[in-house]
């Protein structure tokens, strides 16, 4: 009987601090994010392994292999894991902010030919700057704690280290920072992609997701 009441207080409390998270700072999080997606873009690997100056700002961002960037500030500190990303197809997806509050922001990219600078589609320009010494990394790899497949009332969801989740039959992108996870799909060349944002919380072999218009799904590690 007493394990039974602490395994309730417990599931009681990844709810309620799913909740909470959720009620932080949601700002654009609870806005329809929607973008043109096209399997034609930059491969992530002109964008890791350098230095990128924001245009205009004295910030300098870099993209690292684990799905996070790191920024160096006017005052010459780099601070890491200041923003998640995922870069799919012509999308670029950062969650995070250089100060203040995260914002989502969603944006179709355009590199430059000569892969010196890159673009977003609401005018913001990136300039590559400094090689980043001793760094080799060609691809994102994520660790989490959402990998595996995972099954629940709305279906089955494959999360995989290289930014791919297969939710039932169809493909999205993904990336997790922390308790927050962004997801953009269904990815299908040509048409448009929803950009949503979550909570989670992992207790052992469940997995429970918080949306950010208050839907809750809970899943179970598939064997």
């Amino acid at each position: 009987m007493k394990n039974a009441v602490i395994a309730i207080i417990i599931f009681l409390f990844i709810l309620t601090a799913c909740d909470d998270a959720d009620n932080k700072d949601r700002g654009s999080k609870l806005e329809k994010h929607t973008v043109d997606y096209s399997e034609v873009g930059p491969d992530v690997s002109k964008f890791l392994g350098w230095q990128w100056e924001k245009e205009g700002t004295d910030f300098t961002w870099i993209f690292k292999n684990d799905g996070t960037v790191s920024v160096i500030h006017c005052c010459g500190d780099l601070e890491d894991e200041q923003f998640g990303y995922l870069l799919r197809g012509n999308v670029l997806i950062t969650y995070g902010a250089e100060e203040g509050t995260p914002e989502i922001e969603a944006a179709n990219v355009i590199m430059a030919d000569n892969g010196e600078s890159f673009t977003r589609s609401n005018g913001t320009k990136f300039i590559r700057g400094e090689a980043i010494p001793d760094s080799s990394s060609s691809s994102v790899v994520l660790s989490n704690n959402l990998l595996g497949t995972w099954q629940g009332a709305n279906g089955t969801y494959t999360f995989s280290s290289d930014t791919g989740l297969l939710i039932n039959s169809e493909q999205y992108g993904y990336f997790a920072i922390v308790n927050e996870l962004l997801i953009m799909g269904p990815l299908a060349d040509g048409e448009t992609a929803d950009v949503l944002y979550y909570t989670f919380n992992r207790y052992d072999d469940k997995l429970y997701l918080k949306r950010s218009d208050g839907q809750k799904s809970t899943f179970s590690l598939a064997e």
